[in-house]
């Protein structure tokens, strides 16, 4: 980027793209999980879990710049062997985010051409679902050029829609006042229910609040870091955390708590809102269309490159060269087409289950169960680093003092795995149900964990360990060296 700077807004910005999504608004405040309970949770998530996890990135991001990130972090800490479990970690959640995402994109996609009925169609969802995901998978391997004109056009598709409904609704119910609430705040409302469904909800909530270590890699390219860095991360979690709380508060506000839908939830709520000021309800339309663009521009950035991280920048002889073979365009081909064939079995395979927003559900916990398991491992390494690294001036820290950061970073670290604990608690209203539902959560949980184990015990590599104190940091003015 030459000698040009990140401005400090642009920092905040990026975090907001990163880490808001209109999605969570729905499935926080629903009855089926935390109901009103959502609101002061989302702040509380912000100051426990998103703050501290951003300064401990930006932390490793400012000391060890590396297109690995996280994974590479952990390797410092432990060796190649959790770097790469790490790295296949990251991406087998990716499948469950994928099949969650074409789930939610169907179901707006059916309130984009008119027919909300549709929505529970579990054949229709599933066959739209899988025809997205091989149709972006077989266009991926051109290469990303068709891809940035939709990941352009779909960035304003979560903050959009949801200013549309705090305006809407706002103006129905407080202004104009054409109905009353559809809900009662109170400090008894919304005090969060301690029941399996709220505890699975936490880890949601969590999930949502992930991928700082993305916008902590943009450090080294800050003016001032020290000072501007943690001051836009305060910045960015306010206005992400002002967005949820108004945001679930406008949607309850227009919809009970017990009518809300996770997958339909926002779009039932702007019909709500059209039906009370008379706006024709070729807006919900319009609406969907922005949902279902920015969806499609998320899962066109996320086919290809992770992809491209694992099977590309692994350590050599992890995996086979018939694998990992790319094309003129720099893509792992089969690899993309093995991606689209997991996606599309776990589609299937969760279609068992009863009705679209069962699945929906389902999918969602399962992408956050398993999408904490490697933050689990940076806070971790995070801990070791900080206790063995040497803290040089002129780069970001979170703390000079050694005790505060290794507080801060265990009750982060007990915190993640409380979440993943609680997001493999049985909700199914019978026990047909449950056994499905355990056998996602905890056996893909497990085949997961196994599976990326005996990759690497069947490569016959060892796990390389560099001693922290050795591994040389970033400096200003120079370059790291791995």
């Amino acid at each position: 980027m030459g000698n040009k700077k990140i401005t400090f807004w642009e920092l905040v910005m990026l975090n907001i793209s990163a880490l808001f999504g209109i999605r969570w608004i729905a499935r926080s405040t629903s009855d089926t999980y935390l109901g009103l309970g959502a609101i002061p949770m989302w702040v509380l998530m912000m100051f426990l879990f998103f703050v501290p996890q951003a300064f401990m990135c930006a932390e490793m991001a400012a000391s060890y710049p590396h297109d690995g990130g996280l994974a590479y972090w952990v390797k410092v800490a432990f060796g190649t062997k959790y770097g790469f479990l790490v790295s296949w970690m990251h991406w087998t959640a990716l499948i469950f985010w994928f099949a969650s995402f074409l789930t939610f994109f169907s179901v707006n996609a059916t309130y984009m051409v008119g027919r909300p009925d549709l929505a529970n169609n579990k054949l229709l969802v599933l066959i739209m679902s899988i025809a997205i995901i091989w149709i972006l998978s077989i266009a991926s391997m051109k290469g990303m050029e068709f891809g940035k004109y939709l990941t352009s056009a779909g960035s304003l598709g979560s903050t959009v829609p949801t200013v549309c409904l705090i305006v809407m609704s706002f103006l129905a119910v407080v202004i104009l006042k054409k109905a009353p609430s559809a809900s009662v705040y109170s400090v008894a409302t919304m005090t969060p229910k301690l029941t399996m469904s709220s505890l699975v909800e936490i880890s949601s909530i969590m999930f949502s609040y992930t991928g700082a270590q993305l916008a902590a890699n943009f450090i080294s390219e800050m003016e001032n870091p020290q000072k501007n860095y943690p001051k836009a991360i305060i910045t960015a979690a306010a206005i992400i955390g002002i967005l949820y709380v108004i945001g679930s508060t406008a949607l309850t506000m227009l919809l009970p708590t017990s009518k809300i839908q996770s997958s339909t939830g926002v779009l039932d709520a702007l019909t709500r809102a059209c039906e009370l000021l008379g706006v024709p309800m070729v807006f919900v339309q319009v609406v969907a269309f922005g949902i279902a663009l920015s969806v499609l521009g998320a899962l066109v950035l996320y086919i290809a490159q992770p992809t491209k991280m694992l099977f590309g920048f692994v350590e050599p002889g992890v995996f086979s060269e018939r694998i990992t073979k790319v094309n003129e365009h720099g893509i792992p081909t089969k690899a993309v087409i093995f991606q689209a064939i997991l996606v599309s079995t776990l589609l299937i395979g969760v279609s068992y289950l009863p009705g679209v927003e069962v699945i929906y559900n389902t999918l969602v916990t399962m992408t956050a169960l398993t999408t904490l398991f490697p933050y689990v491992f940076l806070f971790l390494a995070y801990g070791k680093i900080k206790r063995e690294k040497e803290d040089l001036e002129g780069l970001y820290v979170m703390t000079k003092n050694k005790k505060l950061a290794a507080v801060v970073t265990y009750s982060v670290f007990a915190l993640c795995v409380f979440a993943i604990i609680c997001a493999a608690l049985p909700i199914m209203g019978n026990t047909h149900d449950n056994i499905i539902y355990e056998a996602e959560m905890i056996g893909g949980s497990v085949l997961i964990v196994a599976s990326g184990l005996l990759i690497w015990k069947r490569s016959g590599l060892k796990n390389k360990v560099i001693p922290v104190k050795d591994v040389k940091q970033s400096v200003p003015g120079s370059e790291s060296n791995e």
